[in-house]
């Protein structure tokens, strides 16, 4: 493919939203932990240096063969920090410095910072059950995205991994409708990933719902589970493939699905 295929995608996507039709689709599994390995260093230390951070993705994504390089990966990241200084924490400056450093050197790539979403960080944090909470960490995510966004992502992820509990419907689209507004505003695509398909009724408007391949329709993007050994093969005609939170295995293990995806898509 063509050098900017990935990133071309990436700005349909952000153009059209459901409407999309990427061909072939842009292939988004969270993986980014794996990195580590290639640079032989322990987690913390390696996600702690924007240096490392850069080169293992890069290193990561060449060996993949994946057209997005993930920078944030729907982790703990937004509950790392103090909401007033989460973009400061050493964890949450390195990634977007390596997004900033990979959006100027990684032009065979698209960038994706895929945050958690608003219930799943107020869990993280021990107050799922409060009304208060997605407010709050709404604030703390939406300052993520703009931080990533101004670094030069160009596809933002929201990413729930359980369902959203019906009395906090609200309250959550409140919270994650100007993530994708901020998304839109810098010309990225957004997504929201969701485990529950009841759930695609919330999304707001603008983004791309990505789903569990049972429960996918026309235009909707595909949520993989994270464990890369229950991937089935793809469908074909889906916009946006990603996963329900970080890829889970070692750098061997995710190689080999993530090549076993790309492949049975370019049978398609």
């Amino acid at each position: 493919m063509p050098a900017s295929s990935a990133r071309s995608r990436a700005r349909q996507l952000a153009r059209h939203g459901t409407s999309a039709r990427p061909v072939p689709a842009l292939v988004c599994p969270l993986v980014l932990a794996q990195a580590a390995e290639i640079e032989a260093l322990p987690a913390g230390q390696f996600l702690t240096d924007p240096t490392k951070l850069a080169n293992g993705l890069r290193a990561l994504h060449g060996a993949f063969g994946t057209d997005v390089i993930v920078t944030a990966a729907a982790d703990d990241l937004a509950a790392c920090s103090p909401a007033a200084a989460v973009t400061g924490h050493p964890r949450v400056a390195a990634a977007v410095e390596a997004t900033r450093r990979l959006a100027a050197t990684a032009e065979d790539a698209a960038l994706a910072a895929a945050l958690c979403g608003p219930a799943q960080l107020a869990a993280q944090l021990g107050r799922p059950h409060d009304p208060a909470a997605l407010e709050d960490c709404g604030a703390v995510l939406l300052a993520l995205a703009k931080a990533f966004l101004e670094a030069g992502a160009h596809l933002l992820l929201v990413v729930e991994a359980e369902p959203v509990s019906r009395p906090a419907a609200g309250g959550w689209r409140s919270a994650v409708t100007p993530l994708v507004n901020v998304a839109r505003f810098r010309q990225a695509a957004a997504a929201v990933v969701l485990a529950d398909p009841a759930d695609a009724a919330l999304a707001p408007c603008g983004a791309v719902v990505c789903l569990p391949p049972a429960a996918a329709g026309p235009g909707q993007g595909i949520a993989l589970e994270a464990d890369p050994a229950a991937w089935p093969a793809p469908p074909a005609g889906v916009p946006l493939i990603t996963t329900l939170g970080p890829v889970r295995g070692g750098f061997a293990e995710c190689r080999a699905a993530v090549g076993q995806l790309t492949a049975a898509l370019a049978e398609e």
